[in-house]
């Protein structure tokens, strides 16, 4: 400036060297931060990102929910195991021969040099293919050395795999509208299952050259010993295919939806529980080194656990007490017991004979799909329904009261036949041993039930109609799901005139009022059926059946009958057993100080079922041949056929039976019948009468196939049962005080 002494440089400069030092200072600092990543924590960040780049997250499996009974005892478990994987790649590359698939595998062998003498992709392609060939025999005697398996056992296993992603990738792309892959396409899946600690051990050291073999942790299904009584009640599990991803509840959860390399409840209460039982599946992931890594770990959840109402002592009593009784019957096929707890509707026991050992079912299968004579794998409690004979008298009798058409003090007079100039149809039952049919004069409700008068029901048939008996079936849940759950489970049939006229078509007449009324014609009940309806005869309820406890009890109504015409009904069913003219008395009626049996014997018709058929067919080289396929019906019987003889030609319509059960046809002039008592316990007063202000608390049917009379057959089956109830429960039948440890005794 103008009269200055010293030179002062110009604004800018000075702000020029600030920005520059600042400048310096920045640089510095990122200098300096860049030698503390590189040189000090150099190691540090270079696991990190390498670890970045190498996660390979894996889906770790749940466990299964364990089933129990009402005490806590386990009936069925999940126990750990492992299984030998394969990569669905080299799956899809091997049995699906996929081109793309086999290109990636040569690609990724090429550039590993797994194959240094191979130098072409025909080459490698050839060397990947005998490789893998090795694989499979290697497998197949490392599985056949583990137990009894067919010598292709993995590798048809992986054929079943690559079906079941094909299906599903199918139903995926149909359900999004364009084709994509899926993720049961991106894991391994197991060829060779429950593997032992030990086994696997061994696995791992012997298919180790083998990158695209894995030993992975597993679960397997376990049955306690003694199983065969709950075979058909606790289930099975199947692999997951095509219909369960298609109708997967959880298949927005990539944790919770179904893949094709798991298993799935289908049949029991593996089936009616799935969604309880099933768990979640968790995540761990790993680095190059094989080091579990923090990040992306979610914790797999497990199954709940699922208590039944069942009584695991009684059910397996009952189940080879039953056996005996079948046994000795040689036209006997089979045979059910049901026990209900009259009050709560929970089933105490489900029992069907005959069965199988669940925890060998795979060996056992072929032999069991073969006996069509018994039919083991049927659940006869829930899947089949029958004529329930005379168990229905009472439900005809109370409709008769309930709508006016009879009182208390209406009588019937009984001859032995309904009309006196017909005497081959329309008859009171046959006196054992002897041709003459059962007189029994003038009887009311409470007699003709004592003394099962078909004559009585017969006119009380005609009055009430096919409708006005119809309804009333209704009411007690004839015709409808009892409410269990299971999907083996049938409705049986409520005969109504538009059922008559949708399926036979034929109208409803006098002569099919009269059959419904003795419970014979298209009427038609499952043993879990009869079972309740006893037990709604006991307390003048119906409500549904409980298998699976819950804190929800079901809903109930009453039947709309008097007090009165209840103790009609009930009087009836005791004179069964208790009164000298009653027709269990003589095999049923026992003596308790405590406790009096009631109940009803019942005889329905029974018909005689297909158990193979004959095929006449052309082979491929020309010679006329006989099939016998041992199955059921003619279209299982077709289908087998077919299945086993692509190429043979064949009459569908010279498809004959071949054989049935029984094997032999009834005395003449006679009828094969099956052989049905349902009853309830009933409290006593201290003179040893019916306290009828008490409610009962058991009530259960028995059912043997082919039994022939209600009363000789099963009424001694019945009286055994009873004996079973008071000593597992008490003579105070006190069903909750029962606990594991005297299950165990």
């Amino acid at each position: 400036m103008p009269g200055s002494s010293e030179w002062e440089p110009p604004v800018f400069e000075r702000r020029l060297k600030v920005l520059l030092g600042l400048l310096g200072v920045a640089l510095l600092s990122i200098v300096g931060r860049l030698g503390q990543l590189q040189i000090v924590q150099a190691e540090y960040y270079r696991k990190r990102a390498e670890r970045s780049l190498s996660l390979t997250p894996r889906q770790i499996p749940f466990v299964r929910g364990s089933i129990l009974d009402r005490t806590g005892e386990v009936l069925v478990r999940d126990e750990p195991c492992w299984g030998l994987a394969v990569d669905y790649s080299v799956i899809a590359a091997d049995v699906g021969d996929q081109p793309a698939a086999i290109k990636r595998h040569i690609k990724r062998w090429k550039r590993a040099r797994r194959y240094p003498d191979a130098t072409t992709d025909q080459e490698i392609e050839q060397a990947f293919r005998d490789e893998v060939a090795a694989m499979w025999a290697d497998m197949a005697e490392f599985a056949a050395g583990l137990r009894s398996v067919p010598a292709e056992g993995p590798r048809l296993h992986a054929w079943d795999i690559y079906d079941q992603v094909v299906r599903i990738r199918r139903v995926v792309a149909d359900y999004r509208g364009f084709d994509t892959p899926v993720a049961e396409e991106t894991i391994a899946h197991a060829v060779v299952t429950d593997l032992t600690s030990d086994e696997q051990i061994s696995a791992r050291e012997r298919f180790a050259h083998f990158p695209w073999v894995h030993v992975e942790p597993a679960s397997t299904r376990k049955f306690m010993e003694d199983a065969e009584s709950f075979a058909h009640l606790l289930g099975r599990l199947g692999r997951v295919d095509a219909r369960h991803v298609a109708n997967d509840p959880n298949a927005d959860d990539p944790f919770a939806k179904y893949r094709a390399d798991e298993r799935v409840g289908i049949t029991g209460v593996e089936y009616a529980a799935e969604q309880i039982l099933r768990g979640r599946r968790g995540q761990v992931s790993q680095d190059r080194q094989g080091n579990l890594v923090e990040e992306g770990f979610i914790e797999a959840e497990d199954g709940k656990d699922v208590t039944l109402t069942i009584h695991a002592d009684l059910q397996r009593r009952l189940y080879w007490m039953l056996g005996q009784a079948v046994e000795a019957i040689p036209e006997s096929s089979g045979g059910v017991i049901v026990v209900l707890d009259v009050i709560s509707r929970e089933v105490l026991a489900l029992v069907s004979y005959p069965s199988y050992d669940p925890n060998g079912f795979d060996q056992l299968y072929p032999a069991l799909r073969d006996d069509t004579d018994h039919l083991p794998l049927r659940f006869r409690a829930v899947s089949n329904h029958y004529a329930p004979g005379s168990t229905v008298k009472p439900l005809t009798c109370l409709a008769g009261l309930m709508n006016g058409t009879i009182t208390l003090d209406t009588r019937q007079i009984c001859t032995g036949y309904l009309f006196d100039d017909v005497r081959d149809r329309w008859r009171c039952w046959k006196i054992h041993g002897t041709n003459q049919r059962k007189a029994h004069r003038s009887v009311n409700v409470v007699e003709a039930l004592t003394g099962s008068c078909n004559v009585f029901m017969y006119r009380l048939g005609e009055m009430l109609g096919a409708d006005g008996l119809c309804s009333v079936f209704d009411m007690v849940g004839i015709g409808r799901y009892s409410g269990i759950g299971l999907r083996e489970e049938t409705k049986g049939i409520n005969p109504t005139p538009s059922w008559l006229m949708a399926h036979k078509n034929i109208r409803a007449t006098p002569g099919t009022a009269r059959l419904f009324a003795i419970g014979q014609g298209e009427l038609s009940m499952t043993p879990l059926q009869v079972a309740n309806l006893m037990a709604t005869y006991a307390n003048g309820r119906y409500r549904h059946v409980t298998l699976i406890r819950s804190d929800t009890p079901t809903p109930e109504w009453i039947i709309p009958a008097t007090p009165e015409q209840w103790a009609a009904i009930r009087r009836g069913i005791y004179g069964v057993v208790n009164d000298p003219e009653g027709t269990a008395y003589r095999y049923a009626h026992f003596e308790h100080d405590r406790w009096a049996l009631c109940g009803k014997t019942g005889s329905a018709t029974a018909h005689p079922w297909p158990t193979s058929y004959k095929i006449p067919y052309v082979d491929q080289d020309g010679v006329e041949q006989l099939a016998l396929v041992r199955t059921g019906t003619r279209g299982a019987a077709i289908k087998r056929f077919v299945a086993g003889h692509p190429q043979a030609v064949f009459d569908p319509a010279k498809v004959e039976v071949a054989s049935r059960w029984p094997r032999h046809p009834p005395p003449p002039g006679e009828d094969y019948s099956h052989a049905w008592f349902d009853g309830y316990l009933q409290a006593l007063d201290v003179a040893g009468l019916p306290d009828w202000s008490r409610t009962p608390r058991l009530a259960f049917a028995v059912l043997v196939e082919y039994g022939g009379s209600g009363g000789r057959t099963a009424g001694p089956l019945a009286k055994a049962v009873v004996a079973e109830l008071l000593d597992v429960f008490g003579p105070a039948l006190d069903i909750d005080a029962y606990t594991v440890g005297q299950a165990r005794r």
